[in-house]
This record gives structure tokens, C-alpha cells and sequence, in this order.
């Protein structure tokens, strides 16, 4: 499943991204026609909480309306209603540019902390935007998260 997140939802984009899916979140406040013919033309599900795009001819068959403002309870339906496994794949995309996420070359060390260095962790580099993940502090905090969005979409 690919998603296209309207501005407004650019948290729940991320957190999609998170999740390990391919999400694109719009930026620029781009018209509704335009969002709905790049849902339809890259296959993705068009993610928004805006009722006046309904009213656009092939609308039905790429838009998903989000009743919610809140991110735990849009997730939660997108569990529920398309199936979204938020335990899919997690921390395979880059968070920032929605790239897939490689092993980092050895010599790409020396550009993360010392600290990171020593304990052997896994790196991970973005060829999108050139961005290093490893685990940290904040991936327990992300690994709660992702879980209690599965768990708000009864899984």
C-alpha cells in the first residue's frame, strides 16, 4: 500500500513512513486536483481530511477521509478500514524524504558519535537525503507508539 498525505496530515505521513510504508506528504499547498491526479497516477491512497475533494470526478476511487484531528485515532481507522500493519516494517524508511533506507558503509562510522561507534549498532543511511539512523533512545519511544496504533486498530 502507497499513501499521498495532504498537509494536513503530515504527522500521520511520518508516521506511515515510520511504519515502513511508501508515503508521500504534499507540501505547498497544492490544489486538490492536483493531489488526486498524483494519487492516481502513482497508485497511492489519497490521505486527507478535506470534504470538498469528494466532490472531484475518480475522487471514490483513491480518497480516504480521516474524520479525526487526532493522529492515534486516524490511525486506528487506517488500521481498521485498509489494514494498515503498523508493525509492517518499521524504521525502513527515512522519516524526512520517504527513501529506503540501506546499510551504511563502514566508513560512513566516522560521521556518527563515538559513543554510537563503540557500541556496534547497526547504521543505516538514507541515499535520498543522506541522513544516518541508528538505534537510539527514541526508538523505544517509536516502537510504543507504532504498537499502540496497532492496538488502536484491534490488532
Amino acid at each position: 500500500m502507497r499513501f499521498l498525505c495532504d498537509e494536513m496530515l503530515h504527522r500521520l505521513g511520518r508516521w506511515l513512513r515510520g511504519a515502513g510504508y511508501d508515503t508521500v506528504i504534499a507540501e505547498g499547498g497544492d490544489p486538490d486536483g492536483v493531489l488526486l491526479a498524483r494519487a492516481l497516477a502513482d497508485g497511492r491512497k489519497l490521505l486527507t481530511r478535506d470534504r470538498a475533494i469528494l466532490q472531484r470526478k475518480r475522487a471514490n476511487e483513491v480518497v480516504v477521509m480521516l474524520n479525526s484531528d487526532a493522529v492515534r485515532a486516524q490511525a486506528g481507522f487506517l488500521g481498521q478500514t485498509l489494514g494498515v500493519d503498523w508493525l509492517l516494517d518499521p524504521f525502513s524508511r527515512c522519516m524526512v524524504c520517504n527513501t529506503v533506507l540501506t546499510p551504511a558503509a563502514p566508513e560512513m562510522d566516522r560521521m556518527v558519535p563515538a559513543r554510537i561507534r563503540d557500541q556496534g549498532v547497526p547504521i543505516h543511511f538514507c541515499p535520498g537525503c543522506g541522513r544516518l539512523y541508528w538505534p537510539g533512545s527514541h526508538e523505544s519511544r517509536i516502537r510504543a507508539t507504532l504498537l499502540d496504533f496497532a492496538r488502536a486498530s484491534g490488532r
